[in-house]
C-alpha cells in the first residue's frame, strides 16, 4: 500500500488470469477476495488484470465492481477502446496497451516472430525500435469513497529529437 500526496492509502493488486495462461496460477477471483480482505481499510485500489482472455478480464471487473476503484487489463499489447465505469463505481478498460515499438509485432522485430509462426520453432527475438508509444489509462477516483469518476485511455507517441 502506497499513499497519495494528501496521505490517502492506495492499494495496487496484480492478478493473473488462467485462460490460455500458465497453469500454475491460482484463481484471480479467490486471490482478489483474500487480498481485499487484508486491505479492508484501503478505499482506493487499482487492479492490474494480467490475462489473455478479454472475457476473463471483463468477468473480474464485474466481480470486483464496487470493491475496487479500477480494473485495467494487461498482456495482449493492444489498447482497447471500451473504457467504462461499472454500476458500482469501478473503472474498467480491457487492455491498457503496451509501451514499446508499435512498428513490430508486440514490440519485437517482425522477422523472427514471422519465422516462429511459419516454422513452429523458437527464435531469438530483437526489440523493434520505431514508432515507440506509451499506453495506459488515467483514472479519476474520489479519494473519500474509492469510486471512479472517470477513465480515459492514453497513448503517447515518442517525439523525435
Amino acid at each position: 500500500v502506497q499513499q497519495t500526496a494528501s496521505g490517502i492509502p492506495v492499494g495496487v493488486l496484480n492478478l493473473q488470469g488462467q485462460v490460455f495462461m500458465p497453469a500454475n496460477a491460482d484463481s484471480p477471483f479467490r486471490v482478489a477476495d483474500e487480498e481485499l480482505a487484508r486491505a479492508k481499510d484501503v478505499q482506493v485500489i487499482f487492479v492490474d488484470m494480467h490475462a489473455e482472455a478479454t472475457s476473463e478480464k471483463a468477468a473480474i471487473s464485474w466481480y470486483l465492481d464496487g470493491r475496487v476503484s479500477a480494473v485495467v487489463g494487461t498482456h495482449t499489447h493492444v489498447q482497447t477502446a471500451d473504457e467504462t465505469i461499472r454500476p458500482g463505481g469501478t473503472a474498467y478498460l480491457t487492455d491498457a496497451g503496451m509501451t514499446g515499438a508499435y512498428e513490430g509485432i508486440i514490440g519485437f522485430d517482425p522477422k523472427a516472430i514471422l519465422e516462429k509462426f511459419l516454422y513452429q520453432t523458437p527464435r531469438s527475438m530483437e526489440t523493434a525500435t520505431r514508432d515507440v508509444r506509451m499506453c495506459g489509462a488515467i483514472v479519476d477516483v474520489d479519494e473519500a469513497t474509492g469510486k471512479a469518476r472517470g477513465i480515459r485511455p492514453i497513448q503517447e507517441k515518442q517525439t523525435e529529437g
